[in-house]
């Protein structure tokens, strides 16, 4: 297995397999970096590498003075490259298999809205506006469904089964399509956009089917999508940056919080790995200490004393 062809291979896998763009230039440049430092061992073929030198490749990485996510962003597509080694048969033993990626369980997660925030945020586009109804109905599917920034630009009119109240995501990360449910307020504010707003959007740009069009019929962009959420934020008089991940966070957040089981999260968010969506759970204990401060009568009773 020459290793400059079997990179460029799994380079060309992660396209096919619709990787974000993003996605498939950061892999790219840390199997290049791997690849280059097999080339300075003058190692050729990929069954030739074994633990060791996965080891000191990333004694290697871990010496440079990069931020920890740098460093494992730097190690995990070596990670990434061995596992699809292994899952179409091309070597029997993974060497990269106790590679550990050490930013997973230390990074801090994103900006969360607490319950009370998300629903302002909900609340505040004008409705008596196009824009209004359009960001409207773009927020609460984003909050109720939790799908990715992408998975919502890439939407098409279709997708949507407002009778059965489900939302198909064809075209999600990795290929991998998922049916998740829309809640009635998502549901109820889609269609009014869908039969209100988007055909007159649709007048200058008829045949284009994504679901979400800017005012000129184009359909909508991560920049547009970014500033959307930024004036609803502002209006809602939220201070904390909030992001189209955040809705995706603060629906996971808020559905472990109210006790759903973590394989249905899972589910909902596509995640193929279950540790992924457990990620979630870190922010649990803050939460659960404040509500039990302001709730638990024990508490409230020594407060009297």
């Amino acid at each position: 297995m020459d290793v400059i062809v079997t990179i460029a291979e799994y380079k060309n896998h992660l396209k096919v397999r619709g990787y974000a763009q993003s996605t498939v230039a950061c892999y790219s440049r840390g199997i290049d970096l791997f690849g280059q430092y097999l080339q300075s061992r003058e190692i050729t073929d990929l069954r030739a590498v074994n633990k060791q030198i996965i080891f000191d490749y990333q004694a290697k990485i871990m010496e440079r003075p990069i931020a920890q996510e740098s460093k494992a962003l730097e190690i995990r597509p070596v990670k990434r490259l061995f596992e699809y080694l292994m899952d179409n048969n091309h070597l029997l033993i993974n060497p990269a298999e106790s590679i550990v990626e050490t930013n997973r369980t230390n990074r801090k997660i994103g900006s969360t809205l607490t319950v009370a925030e998300m629903q302002k945020l909900l609340n505040a586009p004008n409705l008596s506006l196009r824009t209004g109804i359009r960001d409207k109905a773009v927020l609460e599917l984003l909050y109720c469904t939790a799908i990715r920034k992408n998975e919502l630009l890439n939407l098409e009119v279709y997708h949507a089964d407002l009778k059965d109240q489900v939302l198909y995501v064809r075209k999600a990360k990795g290929r991998k399509q998922r049916v998740v449910p829309l809640g009635n307020n998502a549901t109820k504010y889609l269609k009014e956009y869908l039969e209100k707003i988007r055909p007159h959007y649709a007048k200058k740009n008829p045949k284009e089917r994504k679901l979400f069009l800017s005012n000129a019929g184009l359909p909508l962009t991560g920049g547009a999508l970014q500033c959307l959420i930024r004036t609803q934020r502002i209006a809602a008089g939220i201070k904390k940056p909030v992001s189209a991940h955040a809705f995706r966070r603060s629906c996971a957040t808020h559905l472990i919080q109210q006790g759903a089981d973590v394989r249905y999260v899972q589910k909902l968010l596509g995640h193929s790995r279950l540790k992924t969506t457990q990620f979630y759970t870190k922010v649990m204990p803050v939460e659960v200490k404040q509500t039990h401060e302001k709730t638990h009568p024990q508490i409230e009773a020594n407060y009297d004393h």
